[in-house]
């Protein structure tokens, strides 16, 4: 059987302990990590190019990113919904992932390489058109890329191994964005820069996405069974109990989140008053321990429970977050030392929430008869982007309100409000998410019996309900 076919559902009889092999993980997540640089680079530095490169103003641009935004969550669970009932010789997730490559790097290349003729209105019209058409691809990229990981397995513990060496592999994604951030902080001429770097990114995200990608297979026997309805699909995840107190928490971390990539430029320039390349050494601080620590998060999982290490890893966000409010003039070794705090327990969410929504969705498969990992992944970045992209909104035209004026000595009401927005509200978001999450009652033990009634089922009906870890040979 070639790479590109389905696997069969003969070749999914395996039981749900099986060990996945490391080769179809690896692929599945060298996949992602050229994405993971172009969304690392506009999420900390588009917004602050855009306003002081580009001269768009914050208002103006906070509304073209919450478009974006919201856009790019209302496209989600239709692309997601389409996903799961896909039908091809390539998989129904695999098809999407491929139509995404070309896609992703033309939007790329429009939001980093705008023509340089275009001034005022025009390259605002452009940037807008760039991101909408760079969120459209990405979600073609993202959803169907992490219901595949979800499908790879129906181990409860197996599924915290596949999200946990893939943000593993996601470091080196995060590592060229920031190389690539450095040298656009330290280039005199950032416009003219910018292409070229542009350019070289989103080869290697296209090469890594066509390889990765394509060594995979997909099994054959959840083709079809994504459902017809869509009204009934989308209202039968806002019904499930555990998926609705994800989906609560992922939409109030994610409002205050957004603050933090939208601003952390303007904390080093205006409130630290560190150079723009120093903000490198506080990424690096958060960056390294975030993917090297996930092996760490698949061993602990397993000990303390995945909901519990999430718990646990939430309250410590909420805390560095609020430390963020007291930063100040000079105060580099502190916002060091949260930023080490802060991505020590950063990659948890990385790891154990892909995990755990694998587990809801076997959950609605015993309600419903359905496999609905698309729409299900779909509505909750549905809610993570709606909420961002609501933010910047607000952040653009907090900023503006309080008299931001780009490239000059900011006023104390300015300094203040960046530092709430930054510190303050991601902090408070973070409390509210913990509270959340410590209402999370789907278990082991739980999804055991879930998994236990599922595979019985697919005994007396046929192998469709069975676990695909047998045989994933690249």
């Amino acid at each position: 059987m070639g790479s590109h076919e389905p696997m069969t559902a003969s070749e999914a009889s395996e039981p749900t302990h099986n060990e996945l092999p490391l080769a179809p993980i690896l692929s599945f997540s060298i996949a992602s990590i050229g994405l993971t640089a172009m969304i690392f680079l506009n999420s900390l530095y588009l917004f602050k190019y855009a306003t002081d490169v580009l001269m768009i103003a914050p208002g103006v641009m906070g509304l073209i990113y919450g478009v974006g935004r919201i856009w790019d969550a209302i496209s989600d669970p239709l692309i997601g919904r389409m996903s799961d009932r896909t039908n091809s010789r390539f998989g129904r997730r695999r098809s999407w992932i491929f139509a995404s490559i070309p896609a992703t790097s033309l939007a790329f290349l429009m939001l980093w390489a705008p023509p340089t003729f275009l001034s005022g209105p025009l390259i605002a019209v452009w940037i807008g058109v760039g991101l909408i058409l760079f969120s459209t691809a990405q979600t073609m990229f993202t959803v169907p890329h992490y219901a595949l990981g979800v499908e790879m397995t129906n181990s409860h513990h197996e599924r915290t191994r596949v999200f946990g060496l893939r943000q593993l592999m996601n470091g080196g994604g995060l590592l060229l964005g920031l190389g690539t951030f450095f040298y656009l902080a330290r280039s005199q001429d950032p416009r003219s820069f910018a292409p070229a770097l542009a350019l070289m990114i989103a080869v290697i995200a296209a090469c890594l996405t066509a390889i990765g990608i394509g060594r995979l297979r997909e099994r054959a026997d959840y083709q079809g069974r994504g459902g017809e309805d869509l009204v009934k699909a989308f209202w039968d995840i806002f019904r499930n109990p555990h998926a609705r107190l994800l989906l609560t928490m992922y939409g109030i971390e994610s409002f205050g989140l957004a603050t933090s990539g939208i601003l952390s430029l303007y904390v080093t320039e205006y409130v630290v008053k560190a150079p723009t390349t120093f903000y490198l050494v506080v990424l690096m601080l958060h960056i390294v321990p975030s993917f090297i620590a996930a092996p760490l998060w698949v061993r602990l999982s397993k000990r303390l429970g995945k909901r519990r290490l999430w718990f646990y890893s939430t309250i410590v966000a909420s805390i560095a977050y609020v430390l963020h409010s007291f930063l100040g003039e000079g105060t580099i070794a502190f916002w060091c030392a949260i930023s080490i705090v802060q991505g020590t327990t950063a990659g948890v969410a990385g790891v154990v929430g892909p995990s755990i929504k694998g587990d809801v969705i076997d959950w609605d498969e015993l309600q419903s008869g359905e496999r609905r990992e698309g729409s299900y992944l779909a509505a909750w970045t549905f809610v993570y982007k709606s909420a961002g992209g609501l933010c910047g909104i607000f952040v653009g035209f907090a900023l503006q309100a309080v008299g931001f004026v780009p490239n000059v000595e900011q006023t104390e009401a300015t300094k203040w409000t960046i530092l709430l927005l930054y510190g303050a509200l991601p902090g408070l978001a973070y409390a509210v998410g913990a509270y959340l999450l410590s209402r999370f009652k789907l278990n082991e033990a739980e999804h055991a019996a879930v998994r236990a009634e599922l595979d019985a089922r697919g005994a007396n009906d046929g192998p469709s309900a069975r676990d695909p870890s047998a045989d994933h040979r690249t």
